[in-house]
C-alpha cells in the first residue's frame, strides 16, 4: 500500500513538470547520524509564481538507515551579486520507514537550499550544484538535522 501512494506522488509530481522548468539532482549527505543518499526532482509552481524569484515543489526520495520520502515547497531566489546563484527555503512533509528501535510515519520538515549554475556550455542541459539543509521533526526514524550536496541538471 505504501509504495503504491509513493508511486503514485511520483508520478503526479512527474505529470505536473511538464514544460516548467523541471530539474532532477543526485543528492548525498547525513541525516542524523546516517549516510543518506538518494534523488531530487523538482518544478515551477504552475498555481502562483512571485514577481521575484521562483516557487518551487520538490520531491525527495533518500535512503539513510531507512527510507524517507519528502515533498516541500521551496522559494529560490536569485542572488544578483553572484550570477547563476540561488538561495531558498521552505517546509514540507514527509513519511519515513520505521527503522530498529525507532518508528516511522509522517514528519514535518524546514530546508535550506543553495544552488549554483555551472558554467558548462557543452553539456546539452543546464548542469547545477546545490547544497541543502534543514531540520525534519515528527517520526523518531526521520527526527534530527539534515545536510546533503546535490549535482543535477534542469531540462
Amino acid at each position: 500500500m505504501k509504495k503504491g501512494l509513493l508511486a503514485l506522488a511520483l508520478l503526479a509530481a512527474l505529470s505536473l513538470a511538464q514544460a516548467f522548468s523541471p530539474s532532477a539532482a543526485l543528492r548525498g549527505g547525513f541525516a542524523g547520524d546516517a549516510g543518506a543518499f538518494g534523488l531530487e526532482a523538482s518544478w515551477d509552481c504552475l498555481l502562483y509564481q512571485p514577481p521575484v524569484g521562483a516557487l518551487r515543489p520538490t520531491l525527495d526520495l533518500m535512503v539513510a538507515d531507512s527510507f524517507q520520502a519528502t515533498f516541500a515547497m521551496r522559494y529560490m531566489l536569485p542572488l544578483e551579486e553572484v550570477q547563476g546563484l540561488r538561495l531558498g527555503g521552505g517546509i514540507g512533509v514527509g513519511y519515513s520507514g520505521s527503522e530498529t528501535g525507532r518508528a516511522g510515519g509522517l514528519f514535518g520538515v524546514f530546508r535550506v537550499d543553495t544552488e549554483f549554475d555551472l558554467p558548462l556550455k557543452d553539456l546539452p542541459a543546464p548542469i547545477f550544484a546545490g547544497v541543502d539543509g534543514g531540520y525534519a521533526i515528527g517520526a523518531p526514524a526521520a527526527e534530527g538535522a539534515f545536510f546533503s550536496l546535490k549535482l543535477g541538471a534542469r531540462f
